[in-house]
Parts: structure tokens; C-alpha cells; sequence
């Protein structure tokens, strides 16, 4: 009796599950889509944490999550039609919507700017920024590095004219430092650690001063990561992607609350030691959200891109951003918009 009981009991329990993984998978129009990311810990973990952890099935979608070795190259893709959701620099969608391309901002997925990190060689005798004039420095010379490096000198008093800007691909960036090519690198992780385990000092990332004297929490920029896709995409498909967007949310928790576990899961995927992805994470703030002072940032973020030439007019957040579908999907999430 009791061991038909427990049969019965397994089998209900079995079937409410299924009940409500088949209600999640009817609601949405998309079951299976390809969401695409760049190949790094800053904005590939969310989606792969996602995919591996099963929200996005608890949410009845199917997600393949497909990497480029670039987010730079996701918005040809989305304009062509081969993709319909990303995860990427928020610089991607910005460029978009500059362009007329018809994309939105779905919401933000990190805050990476302590990523963003000046490391100087010892041998170089950097202790302040002031101390860069002069000397030879290696970036990838975007518009989000050059935006720090602006700040960075109009907080601290240097002048980046008087410094030798030498533009290199992230790789060649370590590989310069390693033999003592320049005297000082401003790039990102994982790339900055590599720099630091060749015996570089990090002097300032875009959150955080170590410049002696004057060390502690110290915010010169904001960069962030972005989920975002075609506007026509977002219209004939609100409750899938209302579904993405709670899987990537409760990623972003489960990241938050387990980086050790989620370094092992993305060091795995993207085929990185260990260390190196957990020494990102460690700087990385996962989270879902759509805000008035983040809205503020990309306006400003865009019009500084716009005065240096990176887009071809200064687009607002007020054209980029539909935060509808995350009102739907996480009310909580959206603050004053």
C-alpha cells in the first residue's frame, strides 16, 4: 500500500512538473533560438551559465548559445538576419541604432568596467598617470579604451597627447608587455591577469585606484554588456523573449552567489584556465536590469563616442532601450523607466 502511495505520489509530482514545463514551452512563440556572444568570461558567462544550468529550459525556451570571437561582429549578423538575440558590449546596439539598423536594448547584463585595467612594467617607474607622458603604451584603440584612458587623465591631471599610443590587438598587447616593447598596457581581461602574472602592476582599472597615495574605490568610466536584438524580432516574439531574459536572470544570481563554480562551468566553454575566468568574475558584476541612471550613461557614453568619429550621430537611450519586455518579465528589474 505504501509503495503504491509513493508510486502515485512520484508520478503526480512527475506529472506537475512536466504540467508546467509544457505550459513555459506552449507560451513562447520561438521554442529554439541561437543567442550569440563573444568567446570571453565578461560577456559569454550569463548565456553559457544559462545554458548549462538549465534556465533557459525551465523557461521553455531552447537556447544554443553561439560565439564570436568579437562582439564587433554581432551587429552585421543581426542586420543581415542570422541573428536574433545577443549578448554583447553595449557599444554593439549604440552603433546599431546610430546606423538606423532596427535594434533594441533589452536590458543590461554586467557591469565589466573593473575589468578595464592600465597595467605598467616596474622597470618603467609609472606610479601615477602623470607618469604615462612619455612613454609607449599598448590599447586596442576603440572608443571604450579611449574613453577611459580621457578620464583617467582628466582626473589625475595627465595629457594623453604627450603619450605614444601604440594600437595592438589584445594578444599582441601581452605579448608587447612580455617583451618589454612598451612600458605600459590599458586592455581588459582575461589580459590584464596574463600582464600581471609576467610581473606587470595594475595601476588603476575603471572602478578601483592602486596609485600609491591615492588608493582605493574610484570610478572613472562605465562599461557594460548588453542583451539585445532586432526590434522585429522582439515584436513577433514578446514571450520568448521575456523568457530569455529570466533565464539570463536567474544566471546572473546563481553566478553572483557561485563564481568559483561558474568560473569552472565558462573556463570549460570557452577553454580557459580556471584561475583566469574566476580572476574575471571576480571583477565582474552579473546582473539583469534596465535603469534612468544607466539610460544617463548611454546617452553620455554615446555622445562621447559620436564627438571622436565611432558613431555616426549621437543616439539615446530614449531610441535604443524597450524595456517592455523586462517590465513583463521581471518588474523589479526596470527603475525609473
Amino acid at each position: 500500500m505504501r509503495s503504491s502511495r509513493r508510486f502515485v505520489l512520484a508520478v503526480a509530482i512527475a506529472a506537475a512538473s512536466l504540467g508546467v514545463s509544457l505550459a513555459a514551452e506552449a507560451q513562447v512563440e520561438t521554442k529554439s533560438l541561437q543567442l550569440w556572444t563573444s568567446r570571453d568570461a565578461q560577456q559569454g558567462t550569463l548565456p553559457v551559465i544559462a545554458m548549462r544550468q538549465g534556465f533557459f529550459e525551465k523557461e521553455g525556451v531552447n537556447v544554443e548559445v553561439k560565439f564570436v570571437s568579437s562582439g564587433s561582429e554581432i551587429p552585421a549578423g543581426m542586420a543581415g538576419g542570422t541573428i536574433p538575440m545577443a549578448v554583447a558590449s553595449w557599444t554593439n546596439p549604440m552603433a546599431m541604432v546610430a546606423n538606423g539598423i532596427p535594434a533594441r536594448v533589452l536590458a543590461q547584463t554586467a557591469d565589466i568596467s573593473a575589468t578595464q585595467q592600465m597595467v605598467v612594467r616596474p622597470e618603467a617607474k609609472i606610479a601615477s598617470p602623470k607618469d604615462l607622458e612619455g612613454k609607449k603604451i599598448a590599447l586596442t584603440r576603440i572608443g571604450l579604451v579611449m574613453s577611459i584612458l580621457d578620464k583617467m587623465c582628466k582626473d589625475y591631471g595627465c595629457d594623453v597627447s604627450k603619450m605614444t599610443l601604440v594600437n595592438m590587438a589584445p594578444q599582441d598587447i601581452v605579448l608587447a608587455f612580455q617583451k618589454g616593447e612598451v612600458d605600459a598596457i590599458q586592455t581588459w581581461e582575461p589580459w590584464a591577469t596574463y600582464a600581471t602574472q609576467q610581473g606587470g602592476k595594475i595601476l588603476l582599472s575603471a572602478t578601483q585606484s592602486f596609485v600609491p597615495g591615492k588608493e582605493g574605490a574610484h570610478r572613472v568610466d562605465g562599461v557594460y554588456t548588453a542583451v539585445f536584438a532586432p526590434t522585429d524580432f522582439i515584436q513577433k516574439n514578446p514571450k520568448t523573449v521575456q523568457a530569455v531574459l529570466r533565464g539570463l536572470k536567474n544566471a546572473a544570481e546563481w553566478t553572483q552567489a557561485n563564481q568559483e563554480k561558474a568560473a569552472e562551468i565558462i573556463g570549460k566553454e570557452i577553454d580557459i584556465p580556471k584561475p583566469i575566468a574566476m580572476a574575471t568574475l571576480e571583477k565582474v558584476h552579473n546582473q539583469i536590469l534596465m535603469s534612468a541612471d544607466w539610460a544617463k550613461e548611454f546617452d553620455d557614453k554615446a555622445k562621447y563616442l559620436a564627438e571622436i568619429k565611432e558613431l555616426k550621430r549621437a543616439t539615446t537611450a530614449k531610441d535604443a532601450f524597450d524595456p517592455a519586455p523586462l517590465k513583463a518579465a521581471c518588474p523589479d528589474c526596470v527603475k525609473g523607466l
